[in-house]
């Protein structure tokens, strides 16, 4: 999926056009895009295709105003699938055991 002046190019065949987005939270907050059209949109502006040279931490999106980082289009994913999560019928998985403090031995103290 490309974005080009605010149009998202799926495919040859459709486009559709949305908000300007200047910030991948944004793309998480936008009520027009489908849970799958915003997973895709952060993953193209994450991707190695739109690091600024010489600046990997950077990416630029074309249509976007200025470069983010990495990290922010990532947390903006993280934070898109908590949010799935959250709307899912399913229950949520089992959290990892705690571990458990080893038993300590008494070897009885020395009077």
């Amino acid at each position: 999926m490309e974005k080009h002046d605010n149009v998202i190019a799926r495919g040859r065949d459709t486009c559709r056009s949305f908000p300007r987005i200047s910030y991948p939270h944004e793309v998480v907050g936008d009520p027009h895009l489908t849970a799958d059209e915003k997973r895709a949109m952060l993953s193209a502006w994450a991707s190695d295709r739109h690091a600024v040279e010489s600046l990997p931490a950077l990416r630029h999106l074309p249509g976007t105003p200025f470069p983010v980082t990495f990290s922010s289009i990532m947390d903006a994913r993280a934070l898109l699938d908590r949010l799935a999560g959250a709307n899912d019928d399913d229950p949520p998985s089992p959290r990892p055991m705690a571990k458990r403090a080893r038993p300590r031995l008494d070897l009885g103290e020395a009077a």
